[in-house]
């Protein structure tokens, strides 16, 4: 004999219906290997989400496999996701297809304009570029950026590369601190506005004890 907990369990499931999502090959490790990291990632994607507002166009740069747009899609009009790693792209279109998304393979440091968004977001992304690379990314995001947009880009805060894995110092080319972070981006906004988090509290405390750093950028120059 079933409870009737069980009954209305089982009526509550029968309602989500039975879509399963895979996840690829990175955020399986995350969620494998550093599960408590994917709850600071979404706490930056909310945040982000949040900043920008309802009903926008989102261009995410180095989207890897796709988990970050759907969050910002939830409240976006429309969001395109773009990586230079095709293998992430593919788990990205197969994961989460939605109207409201479209995904591209496309190298970002090789100029192509993709559109003209509200918003443009890069979260873990800009550690990854050699630095005499910087200016092509900033330059790529002014491109897809219309006059009045938002920029939100993230990174590991270099203070706090001594606590890294090996897996993420192997990826982080090119890492900021602060101040840094917030002259790069000032070289391309005219207003620069700095954010930092640890675990997933964002926050505008003492940014060398942060460990990760958000630079909000309006105003194209």
């Amino acid at each position: 004999m079933k409870s009737k907990e069980l009954n209305q369990w089982n009526k509550t499931k029968d309602l989500m219906g039975k879509e399963r999502i895979t996840l690829g090959p990175h955020y399986s490790y995350i969620l494998k290997n550093l599960p408590r990291r994917l709850l600071f990632v979404l706490s930056h994607y909310k945040f982000a989400a949040k900043l920008i507002g309802d009903g926008r166009t989102v261009l995410e740069v180095g989207c890897s496999e796709g988990f970050g747009v759907m969050v910002l899609a939830e409240t976006a009009k429309k969001v395109v996701g773009i990586d230079m790693d095709k293998d992430a792209i593919y788990e990205a279109r197969r994961s989460f297809n939605s109207d409201k998304v479209e995904f591209k393979n496309i190298d970002f440091l090789v100029g192509k304009k993709i559109g003209s968004f509200d918003a443009v977001v890069a979260l873990d992304v800009i550690e990854h570029i050699y630095t005499e690379n910087e200016g092509k990314f900033f330059k790529g995001i002014c491109r897809n950026l219309q006059k009045d947009g938002i920029c939100i880009i993230g990174t590991p805060n270099k203070t706090a590369d001594a606590h890294s894995s090996p897996t993420s110092r192997m990826g982080h080319v090119n890492l900021y601190a602060w101040d840094r972070l917030r002259d790069a981006t000032s070289a391309y906004f005219r207003n620069v506005f700095m954010f930092s988090a640890n675990d997933e509290m964002v926050h505008t405390g003492f940014y060398p004890m942060a460990h990760y750093l958000i630079a909000v950028g309006v105003g194209k120059k």
